[in-house]
């Protein structure tokens, strides 16, 4: 399956960098048993830094974030059905997207916001959606190669759910990577190697949606620090990549947008909190 979205398609579809905070600081929703992990803020270099991106990756630019905690995981469909019990992400071509540990699918921009929102209020904390800078520092722990493990496409499958051999079994039209994870479809959560700073699947296994606007030219209108794009377009942004990708599309600065009101099979999200 190919998406057509603005500016890009979508294909199944000397800096000192931050640590990541001590294994002591994590944090646990009591609501939902989700787990945060602290990410110190800091200065990074946004965008096409590998020089394999898209047009609306660049220009390459300095963003500065501050502390937040962020999902160790993708939100889960048991956590999601704490909000939604009826929400059922479904299948592709008979495979169940739907077991309690794997990521939910088949929600909108608008339902992760609503999940948010019905989440801070449940806990007394801060929750919302990451926004493109704070995700794309999170997803490089302190990397500039086109993804956080390097820059070779093909060490993917120790890293993330992506579209690899055993989904090219099922959908042979498919461009894969030339290596195998085991899945077809989406994985339970945190079934691959985590980045440096302690979180899985920023990469693959599902997209994620973000708090910006889509814009495509959103790099040449933001200020350095904390950047959010809150701009006019009808587009939220989708970062990551998912199960179903290739090459392509499992790259830290690959960004794209989608109507807010749309979900799909390999697209789901993460939360942020602020942190104290």
């Amino acid at each position: 399956m190919t998406l057509k979205m603005p500016g890009t398609f979508l294909i199944l579809f000397s800096l000192a960098y931050p640590v990541a905070a001590s294994a002591e600081t994590p944090y646990a929703d009591t609501s939902t048993g989700m787990e945060l992990v602290l990410v110190k803020g800091g200065c990074f270099q946004m965008g096409d830094s590998a020089g394999d991106g898209d047009l609306n990756e660049r220009p390459v630019h300095e963003a500065c974030v501050t502390d937040f905690y962020i999902g160790k995981f993708e939100v889960t469909n048991d956590q999601f059905k704490k909000f939604a019990p009826q929400h059922n992400s479904g299948t592709s071509e008979d495979s169940t997207l739907n077991d309690g540990r794997q990521p939910v699918v088949n929600v909108s921009w608008e339902d992760a916001a609503a999940f948010a929102k019905w989440l801070s209020q449940q806990s007394g904390q801060s929750y919302r959606l990451p926004t493109e800078a704070e995700w794309e520092f999170a997803a490089r722990a302190g990397s500039s190669q086109s993804r956080f493990w390097g820059d070779n496409p093909d060490e993917a499958c120790t890293y993330a759910n992506v579209g690899d051999l055993t989904a090219k079994k099922q959908w042979p039209k498919w461009t894969t990577f030339i290596c195998d994870d085991g899945f077809a479809v989406s994985a339970p959560v945190g079934s691959f190697m985590a980045n440096a700073y302690g979180l899985n699947d920023m990469l693959g296994n599902v997209w994620e949606w973000c708090e910006d606007v889509y814009n495509s030219e959103a790099y040449t209108k933001l200020p350095k620090d904390n950047p959010v794009y809150r701009g006019a377009g009808e587009y939220r942004v989708m970062r990551g990549g998912g199960w179903s990708n290739g090459p392509l599309g499992i790259r830290s600065s690959h960004r794209v947008g989608l109507s807010p009101d749309f979900g799909h099979h390999a697209l789901g999200f993460r939360l942020v909190k602020t942190a104290q």
